[in-house]
């Protein structure tokens, strides 16, 4: 995958000591964290380590402890699998030792290639080339099993691209469970359709604003029980989208709109209007990256040049009707350090055909504070964490 370099290089610099250690009269790289969480917060400090090691100018192994840690969500162990493939292929050895706490929406770790470099892990794999050959193999192949979807699509990969939806729509309609009995787990044919169409079109837009290669990886846990409806049965589909670019999620638009002719388009001339609004409104918790962020969702708003007259449906739209048939989700956009929460009761449009991510207008009123969010960890690109739980239905 390129341009996972670009993470790296993106943080602010932060000197790590005392990292260096022994075992057996053999060196090593040490990363050992207190952190009690899978999160953004660990994730910076592994990058911070890194940064560090790459600093001594050798190639001594890595081993990152972690502990017992809760995966805050799939897009965190997602990143942490473009950290340690980055290191393997940079010429570092790394070794894991870690226990993750899951829930519904986070159980697809066990499926990581993480767990193959996992000392903790029953599968652990003691020939070192063998398992890091496996977790590069693993990390870049395309898979398609029975609840497991990945795929590192290019932007040269047209076809590709184009038969996506219709192999989401396959592999959601053929969803198994296979505990104390076989079963078929049947989900609503309209919202298969629906969230195929999403994905779709959330990874042709990452490939569009960033260029490079995106990562999809999509799993599916099954029977569930909610605490307090212990009657039926409940699924997840749990989707990462990631792509690592130069340029952020809302760049091209923002370009665009403030150094253009918009004389001839309404649609664009309201979001500079907005953004003259929005401006004297900008903090540390509703920035401008956040402002174009949300300009970039629009529908039929382009980044690209020339193009006034045709846009992208807004994917918060594809979102929202998806939402529509889950018992809970969570779900987020993130570019650089800003994250647009995709809460359902704030995803209508107002009079004009705007989503401001509130209850009143784009134009004229800033986004509710509940959708905003800032990471710790600043993402060059674009990355979507998307969690929806169904009620299943057996077949």
């Amino acid at each position: 995958m390129n341009n996972i370099n670009l993470l790296f290089e993106a943080q602010e610099l932060r000197k790590t000591t005392n990292f260096l250690s022994t075992k057996n009269r053999k060196k090593y790289f040490r990363f050992k964290s207190s952190i009690k969480y899978l999160n953004d917060e660990l994730i910076k400090n592994i990058i911070s380590f890194y940064n560090s090691v790459e600093k001594k100018g050798i190639k001594l192994p890595i081993v990152l402890e972690l502990g017992k840690v809760k995966v805050a969500d799939k897009l965190s162990y997602i990143v942490l699998e473009c950290l340690v493939y980055k290191m393997l292929e940079t010429g570092y050895s790394v070794t894991l030792k870690f226990n993750p706490g899951t829930t519904i929406d986070t159980k697809g770790i066990n499926m990581s290639p993480l767990m193959l470099l996992n000392e903790w892990y029953s599968k652990f794999i003691n020939d070192k080339n063998a398992r890091e050959s496996e977790y590069k193999k693993l990390f870049k192949s395309l898979r398609h099993g029975t609840i497991k979807y990945r795929g590192l699509i290019s932007p040269e990969d047209n076809s590709f691209l184009s038969k996506l939806t219709s192999n989401l729509i396959f592999f959601l309609k053929n969803q198994f469970e296979f505990r104390e009995s076989y079963r078929k787990v049947q989900y609503d044919d309209i919202m298969v359709v629906k969230l195929a169409n999403t994905v779709g079109e959330l990874v042709g837009n990452a490939i569009e604003h960033g260029g490079g290669d995106c990562l999809l990886d999509i799993d599916i846990t099954h029977n569930f029980t909610h605490s307090e409806n212990h009657d039926k049965k409940f699924g997840a589909v749990n989707i990462a989208i990631v792509n690592f670019s130069k340029n952020n999620f809302g760049d091209k638009v923002k370009e665009k709109i403030l150094s253009s002719d918009l004389s001839q388009n309404q649609r664009y001339q309201q979001i500079k209007t907005a953004y003259s609004v929005h401006k004297s409104n900008f903090n540390n918790i509703y920035t401008e990256e956040h402002f174009w962020n949300i300009a970039s969702v629009q529908d039929k708003i382009s980044g690209r040049p020339n193009n006034y007259n045709n846009g992208g449906k807004g994917c918060t739209d594809l979102i929202k009707s998806i939402q529509n048939f889950t018992h809970e989700d969570y779900c987020y956009m993130m570019s650089g350090k800003e994250i647009i929460n995709f809460k359902k009761e704030f995803l209508g449009t107002d009079k004009d055909g705007f989503l401001g991510f509130n209850h009143g207008t784009f134009l004229r009123k800033m986004p509710e504070s509940v959708t905003l969010g800032k990471s710790k960890v600043y993402l060059p690109g674009v990355a979507y964490n998307l969690n929806f739980i169904l009620e299943e239905v057996n077949k």
